[in-house]
């Protein structure tokens, strides 16, 4: 899929009325053993809306044949998760929009995209980058426009 066409995905998501936005007071970036994870909350306890992304640096083998060696994305409750689903990823300095797939949206709510707007410092901002960068590796929906 070329830029054009994730520009004109992303475009269209933010016309969208079906589109759910909201303030990250929380961003997390965390990176283990086990994986990456990046997550954005409206509070950093008992977080009522949320985004969260993870993906294993280690899949097991039974996940690989399955095809979940990708990444997971959650919003706002565990049952509303799937492996997969983001069309296109835009992370600028002050925000993600986020579009989801149509076959992932019934999953994630109903919702079609997702605004989540933030303030971090410079450092912050970079950590956030490299931590997204290794959750879509080899997924092209993940677009850079922070710089």
């Amino acid at each position: 899929m070329g830029d054009r066409t994730l520009e004109r995905t992303a475009e269209q998501v933010t016309a969208s009325s079906v589109t759910s936005d909201f303030n990250a007071a929380c961003v997390s970036v965390e990176e283990d053993s086990g994986g990456w994870l990046a997550g954005f909350a409206d509070s950093e306890f008992g977080a009522r809306r949320y985004l969260r992304l993870h993906r294993a640096k280690s899949p097991h083998a039974q996940d690989v044949e399955l095809g979940l060696d990708g990444y997971h994305v959650e919003v706002d409750d565990p049952s509303q998760s799937c492996h997969g689903g983001i069309a296109c990823f835009e992370l600028f300095r002050d925000r993600a929009v986020v579009a989801f797939d149509a076959d992932a949206a019934p999953v994630l709510g109903g919702r079609k995209a997702i605004v989540v707007a933030f303030a971090l410092r410079a450092r912050q901002l970079d950590q956030l980058r490299a931590c997204l960068a290794r959750i879509f590796k080899d997924d092209e929906c993940f677009l850079d426009r922070s710089a």
